[in-house]
């Protein structure tokens, strides 16, 4: 048991670094990471870093550490070691003032692949005595303050988060249902680079459910449903009175939703959507503009949020590409996202 940076205790497995000397660490790569994370990082090449606050970078999609250490030749070297969202972190006590420039840090982390000096972080020792762990080896595991909520109303609207991560859904398997068009854009498709998330946008409304760490709410409003994200500030109207997607809607990155009810479950239908990517992590899986979404959102005995979902698009797949997300119950509001863009065309 050791504190976070705001002081509360945590539970993990996690072997931290000390001052003095350890056996090696393995960090585990989590499946389905907020971006691919073998994309960027190679979890079989662990790093240690002994050195000294230079910055910090608190900032959403993507916050970073850059700590000055000496290389094996003695040399003054930079490192950058990549961490969660400003968003996430917040939850876990992590303020502007918990890496100070100057102060002596060991820093715990994973390579990255394209930079010598890069990093995904995963724990950090301070000379205090604070330890901060970001990722933990049981259950390989980001670890995030989820603020669950304990109550089960049963209904759909309230404050969501995603359960667990990773998991807290699943993905089924798409790559054998490529057209020969789906299969040529996917194959050009590189997340580094041509991630929507890097320019701050929602990429689409399955991304607002797969972000890790982040309050959606659902909420009436007159006759119509709003789902609001916290990620990148992303807010979503469902039509309920309506039965078709009028002809004069502007295509756009979330689409134009209509919604009814079949019985408890909440059947959300988006369509009109801009030529995008559906979920950049990884591979991706992308869309064209006759992409038609569907949600089905329901309740389970445990009080989760099942958003089953469906994505159909005749232009990149020859049949229907599925999977689910898994949400609880949370007392965390839906927060400010202010992104920062990571890349600018």
């Amino acid at each position: 048991m050791t504190t976070d940076l705001r002081g509360d205790a945590v539970n993990h497995s996690y072997l931290h670094l000390m001052a003095v000397a350890a056996m090696p660490v393995v960090l585990a790569a989590p499946a389905g990471a907020h971006h691919g994370f073998a994309v960027h990082y190679d979890p079989s090449t662990p790093v240690r870093i002994e050195g000294t606050v230079v910055s910090f970078d608190f900032r959403n999609p993507h916050s970073s550490l850059t700590i000055e250490a000496q290389d094996e030749a003695g040399a003054t070297v930079l490192w950058t070691c990549e961490m969660a969202s400003r968003g996430q972190l917040s939850r876990r006590g992590v303020t502007e003032e918990s890496f100070q420039p100057g102060e002596a840090i060991i820093v715990e982390g994973v390579a990255a692949r394209r930079d010598p000096l890069g990093c995904e972080f995963g724990a950090s020792t301070h000379a205090d005595g604070r330890v901060f762990v970001g990722r933990t080896l049981d259950n390989r595991q980001t670890q995030f303050n989820l603020h669950f909520a304990g109550e089960n109303p049963g209904t759909v609207t309230g404050n969501w988060i995603r359960k667990r991560f990773p998991g807290g859904g699943r993905q089924d398997p798409y790559d054998h249902l490529f057209t020969a068009e789906g299969a040529r854009v996917h194959a050009d498709y590189d997340e580094v680079v041509d991630s929507p998330v890097l320019r701050c946008s929602p990429s689409s409304p399955l991304k607002l459910w797969d972000q890790p760490g982040h309050t959606v709410a659902i909420r009436a409003d007159g006759g119509d449903l709003v789902i609001q994200a916290e990620f990148m500030d992303s807010v979503r109207v469902v039509d309920m009175g309506a039965t078709e997607h009028p002809a004069e809607v502007v295509p756009s990155t979330l689409g134009h939703s209509i919604g009814r009810w079949e019985g408890e479950v909440l059947v959300v239908e988006t369509a009109r959507f801009e030529r995008g990517v559906l979920l950049p992590n990884g591979a991706g899986i992308l869309n064209s503009p006759e992409l038609v979404f569907t949600e089905r959102l329901s309740v389970n005995e445990e009080g989760d949020l099942l958003v089953d979902w469906t994505a159909e698009d005749p232009v990149y797949f020859t049949g229907p590409v599925t999977g689910q997300r898994v949400m609880a119950r949370t007392t965390s509001p839906v927060g400010p996202y202010d992104c920062v863009p990571e890349v600018v065309d």
